[in-house]
């Protein structure tokens, strides 16, 4: 599984009333983006699903696998996304066995 970092822009609502003056603040505020780094679940054309937390499968304990965290980001509210990492390197998995054990 793919470890992945990348910026999106947050979507913005309020439920209440506004005059023009209030309006016009509220369409000239500024983009929130966010930062997020997470495990790849998914990635298409229109959209990118990834969560935060990720409990591999575990026969020796009769663990399935679970996901935490998941985050479904339209394609288009994306920026800056690079590839940090992969579940699959013998390093990574030997750190994550290190913290494990501390």
């Amino acid at each position: 599984m793919k470890i992945v970092s990348f910026e999106w822009k947050d979507a913005y609502g309020n439920g209440g009333w506004f005059n023009r003056e209030e309006l016009k603040a509220v369409i000239d505020d500024v983009d929130m983006w966010t930062h997020t780094v997470g495990f790849l679940i998914k990635k298409t054309k229109r959209e990118i699903i990834v969560c935060t937390t990720w409990q591999p499968k575990n026969e020796c304990h009769r663990m399935e696998e679970k996901f935490c965290n998941i985050h479904k980001i339209p394609t288009s509210w994306v920026r800056n996304y690079i590839v940090l990492g992969n579940t699959d390197r013998p390093n990574l998995r030997l750190l994550s066995n290190q913290r494990r054990s501390k």
